[in-house]
C-alpha cells in the first residue's frame, strides 16, 4: 500500500502572510518594551545626543589606548608608570617620573596622538633625588 503526499501550493496571499505577521510581532514587541519603560518614544534629537555621547566615549577610549601604546613603544618612556585618561579629547597624565625631561617626553608623545585636543600634566610629578 502506497501513501502519496498531497502537494500544497501556497496561495499568493499566503506568501505575504508570514512577513506581515512578523512585522506585527515586531511592532507588538516594541510597543510592549516601550510600555514597560514608561518613557516616551525618544525623538531624533535625543537619539542623536545619545549617539554623539557614545561616539565621544569610544573616541576617548581609543585615544587613551593609543597614548598608552605610544608611551610603551618608546624605548625611553616604556619603563615609566604613567596613568592615562581621556575625556572630550583632553588627555590627563598622572604618575611619578624620574626627571622633568621624562615628563616632557610623555607629554610630547601624548600630544602627537591623533584626536588629542590638549594634554593635562598636572598629575605628573618629578621625583626629587635624595
Amino acid at each position: 500500500m502506497s501513501i502519496s503526499k498531497a502537494s500544497h501550493t501556497p496561495s499568493p496571499n499566503h506568501s505575504l502572510l508570514r512577513p506581515a505577521l512578523a512585522a506585527i510581532a515586531l511592532m507588538a514587541c516594541a510597543a510592549v518594551g516601550q510600555a514597560a519603560t514608561n518613557e516616551p518614544t525618544p525623538n531624533k534629537e535625543k537619539l542623536e545626543k545619545i549617539e554623539n555621547k557614545v561616539e565621544k566615549t569610544v573616541s576617548d577610549s581609543l585615544i587613551t589606548t593609543k597614548v598608552k601604546a605610544e608611551i610603551l613603544a618608546n624605548s625611553a618612556s616604556k619603563a615609566f608608570k604613567v596613568s592615562v585618561t581621556t575625556k572630550g579629547g583632553v588627555v590627563s597624565l598622572k604618575g611619578k617620573l624620574p626627571t622633568q625631561d621624562a615628563a616632557d617626553l610623555v607629554k610630547k608623545i601624548a600630544e602627537g596622538v591623533k584626536g588629542v585636543q590638549s594634554v593635562d600634566v598636572s598629575g605628573l610629578s618629578v621625583e626629587i633625588a635624595g
